[in-house]
């Protein structure tokens, strides 16, 4: 159906504009982290952190617009229609991607409180994204794959930040590590087997992340000592379920798959 569908959408289709779209948004996001590099050199800190930044966000920034103009056959709703330039649900959802940068680097600089503000903001586009799809009817097969990927790559990161800064403890970060190579490994294996990505969400892992989200967030503003243990060994807790999960849908997907060629 998915197949069917991009095939559909993609036909005799001139994806130029499009292309033309994604890397003039991803251009102006750069801009704007440079502006971001401009504002942290005046901040009452290290001048090198806007260097970190600005040296860690350009190549990330581009590097995502690169992957997404050479997809755009993928910009078809799951209806079929063709979207002649990037959709305002995919232009928020790359605003997350280009937070990863700055929210790492303000956790690496131990600026817990300007991290988890912006960690907060973020995390806010993961809603807004959803709507604006749903409300415009523009829910894409590339939305469908790349706001989960958003997700695993914002929160996993910010996980190991937090535990490089010894805001977690090293078998939280371990089980972090653990969870995140069954997701990559899981989806490579389904790719070579199948010949095709099958994506689904499921309640369970957008409650995952939600309360991921609030457990982070917890994490960066709140003091340590007014936390206690119990947010890490919460996050410890939810990666194994994770995991769990990740394994049993993966089975369920590639028992479909098959039943279905």
């Amino acid at each position: 159906m998915a197949q069917e569908a991009i095939r559909m959408g993609t036909e005799q289709w001139d994806c130029g504009a499009v292309r033309r779209s994604v890397l003039a948004y991803t251009l102006l996001l750069a801009m704007v982290q440079a502006g971001v590099a401009l504002l942290l050199a005046r901040w009452p800190g290290p001048a090198r952190l806007a260097w970190y930044f600005l040296g860690a966000a350009l190549p990330w920034t581009f590097l995502v617009g690169g992957l997404l103009a050479a997809n755009t056959g993928l910009l078809v709703t799951l209806k079929g229609r063709r979207l002649h330039r990037l959709n305002l649900a995919t232009r928020v959802s790359l605003i997350r991607v280009c937070c990863v940068p700055l929210v790492l680097t303000l956790i690496l600089a131990r600026q817990p409180i300007a991290a988890g503000l912006v960690f907060m903001g973020a995390a806010l586009t993961d809603w807004l994204d959803g709507f604006l799809a749903r409300r415009t009817d523009s829910v894409t097969w590339l939305g469908r794959i790349i706001d989960p990927s958003i997700d695993a790559v914002f929160c996993g990161s910010t996980l190991l930040a937090l535990g490089a800064c010894g805001r977690l403890p090293a078998w939280v970060v371990g089980l972090v590590v653990l969870r995140y190579s069954i997701l990559v490994g899981g989806a490579v294996l389904l790719r070579l087997l199948l010949g095709t990505l099958p994506v689904r969400a499921t309640f369970f892992g957008r409650t995952a992340y939600l309360v991921q989200y609030v457990l982070l967030a917890a994490l960066l503003l709140l003091p340590a000592a007014r936390l206690g243990a119990w947010p890490g060994w919460a996050l410890g807790f939810l990666q194994v379920a994770v995991s769990v999960q990740l394994l049993g849908l993966g089975l369920v997907l590639f028992r479909e798959a098959r039943r279905g060629g």
